[in-house]
């Protein structure tokens, strides 16, 4: 599980927390709201933004970061 947090730096990673614990917090409260009432609700477009906004924001910042670099294959058999 540490390993999902940290960068490849090492450092731990303040939005892959972040975004865990947004994630964890929703739907953790939505789920306890509908068991106590017995009932199912789905998220209005405000919730379901706040769910998948920082997914979305993380892949941003992602591919933002690595920016146009590609990355090759590994052809471990193949002598130069």
């Amino acid at each position: 599980m540490k390993q999902f947090f940290t960068e490849d730096n090492g450092n731990f990673s303040f939005m892959r927390l972040a975004v865990f614990i947004i994630l964890v917090t929703v739907l953790f409260n939505w789920t306890w709201f509908n068991i106590t009432h017995g009932t199912i609700i789905s998220f209005d477009w405000e919730e379901m933004l706040l769910i998948i906004g920082p997914l979305f924001l993380k892949a941003y910042q992602k591919r933002k970061e690595s920016g146009s670099k590609k990355i090759e294959p590994v052809n471990e058999g193949a002598s130069k």
